[in-house]
């Protein structure tokens, strides 16, 4: 199995600790809600920089996105992990992108806090189409 490079994490333990079923699967609402965020926080952190039209028209990416094809490519039952993947795709300037991701999915045994692990490539079409780069 290829190495996957995990660029980024994002404890959500506010939204996902105690989950009452044990680790939440790749197509949970919870696990695609933190998803959800760590693409809003991405899109109105880069808004304001964008090379591609207005701060307002980028934020429109918000309106278009969408996660699909939601895979999982792994579950590990001894240590209740998930290894998933995904597309996500949007709109942006009448032209349509898209990108498949992986994503991982643990509980914390100390703190039964859930961790997402996400890979930053899922938003390389959006930042590197408005950003120029």
């Amino acid at each position: 199995m290829r190495k996957m490079t995990l660029a980024s994490a994002l404890l959500a333990s506010a939204l996902l600790a105690g989950c009452a079923g044990g680790t939440p699967d790749c197509g949970d609402t919870d696990t695609l809600s933190v998803l959800d965020e760590a693409i809003e926080a991405e899109v109105e952190k880069y808004a304001p920089q964008t090379q591609r039209g207005t701060a307002e028209e980028f934020m429109g990416i918000l309106d278009t996105y969408e996660i699909s094809n939601i895979r999982t490519l792994d579950y590990d039952e001894a240590i209740d992990s998930y290894q998933c993947d995904a597309r996500i795709t949007y709109v942006y300037h009448d032209r349509e992108r898209s990108v498949d991701f992986t994503y991982r999915i643990d509980t914390d045994q100390a703190s039964g806090q859930t961790l997402i692990e996400y890979q930053n490539k899922m938003l390389n079409p959006i930042l590197g189409y408005a950003m120029g780069f």
